[in-house]
């Protein structure tokens, strides 16, 4: 695994009362606006909201999963926690560094500890590369082992993920969806991180291809002792891999608790309203139980509501809802939720 100590001569520990050691990753206020511009000039007329104000902790061998509607800003994050977008504001602590205070050069280093499997496999695979130079070619930019070694981590990554080791000769075409995903995945851990953005990974793919894609991460996340950010649209999958969940709407965190929770004992509106919408495997069950339909669409994040960003489709707004943003708190047994009719207010 790789040494992060070494990363930049000029960051120091931020390890304190503030932050457990157990936690791999901390998140605090977390924001991230991309500028809007207009004219010839590019002046700044506004910012799209994308993730304005998230915090959240991750436990070592644990998964949270980050789940919303399209626009939510699960993306972003993922992205933000990898140091893609260099945040607005807020800190991400990585094993007790703020990494804000990394250099790029530090950053490189370190993207062999942290590493994202993406959405689409086939366009993030170069289709002029073989598997073996894809999954590879990571362990060359870090001058990771000889040629043989490197050979060596290929066929035994394409074994782990249930890939053949002989068809590492092959290109990314002649692969099926499935068989493209688990590449990836072997792409990514051939570094050996310890920290793995799955952002949306298995989206795209049939559901019983969903499941073994699944299985996978998780058996390599037991044998490796890996710890991942899980970004999904399916509730039922994401509820199968994670340890706790994020509910996100509009860039801010609207509930967050542990995955048995969150199903059994959901407490925000828009959380109901997505468990609601998730099919039920018994057809009897999921004729019969009531749904919520949500009306209107997700507003812009340019010009988000002033108050509750959830208010202008909530079935049970209030007139504080509109004009006061509700605190996004503990309400019991580490149960945190962002709502004015949560908590005895």
């Amino acid at each position: 695994m790789s040494d992060i100590h070494n990363l930049s001569a000029e960051q120091e520990p931020v390890i304190g009362d503030k932050y457990e050691l157990s936690d791999m990753l901390v998140v605090k206020d977390l924001k991230m606006h991309f500028p809007v511009t207009k004219g010839l000039l590019k002046r700044q007329v506004g910012s799209v909201k994308a993730v304005d104000g998230v915090s959240f902790n991750i436990k070592r061998r644990h998964t949270l999963g980050i789940v919303g509607e399209s626009g939510s800003g699960k993306s972003t994050i993922g992205n933000c926690l990898l140091m893609r977008c260099r945040p607005t504001s807020g800190d991400i602590i990585y094993e007790g560094h703020d990494l804000k205070n990394v250099t790029k050069h530090g950053m490189r280093a370190m993207s062999k500890d942290m590493q994202m499997i993406t959405q689409d496999p086939f366009a993030s695979l170069d289709p002029r590369m073989d598997i073996q130079a894809i999954i590879s070619e990571g362990l060359e930019i870090h001058k990771m082992g000889s040629k043989k070694e490197q050979e060596d981590i290929v066929i035994r990554m394409m074994e782990m993920v249930g890939l053949n080791p002989d068809f590492r000769h092959r290109f990314p075409h002649e692969f099926s969806g499935g068989q493209r995903q688990r590449i990836s995945i072997a792409r990514a851990l051939a570094l050996q991180p310890n920290f793995v953005v799955c952002d949306e990974v298995v989206s795209a793919l049939d559901v019983s291809i969903q499941a073994q894609v699944v299985n996978i991460l998780m058996k390599l996340q037991e044998e490796l002792g890996l710890t991942y950010v899980f970004i999904g649209h399916d509730l039922s999958v994401v509820r199968y891999i994670s340890d706790d969940v994020a509910v996100l709407y509009l860039g801010k965190m609207m509930e967050l608790t542990s995955s048995e929770e969150l199903y059994e004992n959901p407490l925000h509106p828009y959380t109901k309203a997505l468990i609601s919408a998730a099919p039920i495997p018994n057809p009897t069950v999921d004729r019969a139980r009531e749904r919520i339909i949500l009306k209107g669409e997700i507003p812009s994040p340019i010009n988000p509501p002033k108050g509750c960003n959830f208010c202008t489709r909530c079935p049970q707004a209030t007139e504080r809802c509109f004009n006061e943003e509700a605190e996004f708190k503990d309400v019991g047994g580490g149960h945190f939720c962002a709502c004015h009719l949560i908590g005895g207010e």
